[in-house]
């Protein structure tokens, strides 16, 4: 007997070839398995939103329990990757920022003022560990006091102002 647990039998995946994914009339997400079943108002969640985020995606229900998984979102036809996809980028709304404008430290709270790929944005971040830059990386995430999260894909792609800018925080 091995001491490993076999958890197989516990994660259901389901087979992009054999599954479709689409919306209600109420504009729910559904997704028709290849036995009949309709799964329906279900929510995508990414197992590694940050280094796999199109790998593993779990369907949830309301509750939030697992019905299970999508191990490659790359395999499903492209009518259903497209809505997940659309539902995916709606969840994990990560605003990329290409200019940092300003940073202010106040009381301890540091403000930024940064140009996005959605226009101006102004935000506060209390914690250091709000600051991340991945390993291995030049990409930094951040995660404002609303827990608001921003990107910055690669910081030397940054203009030499803004990179001094991050050096005094990062």
């Amino acid at each position: 007997m091995s001491d490993t647990p076999d958890f197989s039998r516990e994660i259901r995946y389901f087979d992009p070839k054999q599954i479709v994914i689409k919306r209600n009339q109420f504009n729910e997400l559904v997704v028709e398995l290849e036995n009949g079943e309709t799964l329906e108002n279900v929510t995508p969640v990414r197992a590694f939103p940050l280094t796999a985020p199109t790998k593993f995606i779990a369907i949830t229900n309301q509750d939030g329990e697992d019905l299970g998984l999508i191990e490659d979102v790359e395999k499903l036809d492209r009518a259903s990757r497209t809505i997940l996809e659309e539902e995916l980028a709606k969840r994990y709304f990560i605003p990329r920022i290409h200019r940092v404008l300003s940073l202010k430290n106040r009381f301890g709270v540091l403000s930024w003022e940064v140009e996005t790929d959605r226009g101006v944005r102004t935000f506060e971040i209390r914690e250091r560990d709000d600051i991340r830059r991945l390993p291995g990386t030049n990409r930094v995430l951040l995660r404002d006091v609303d827990g608001n999260r921003y990107e910055i894909p690669d910081t030397t792609q940054l203009d030499v102002a803004s990179q001094m800018l991050l050096e005094t925080v990062v």
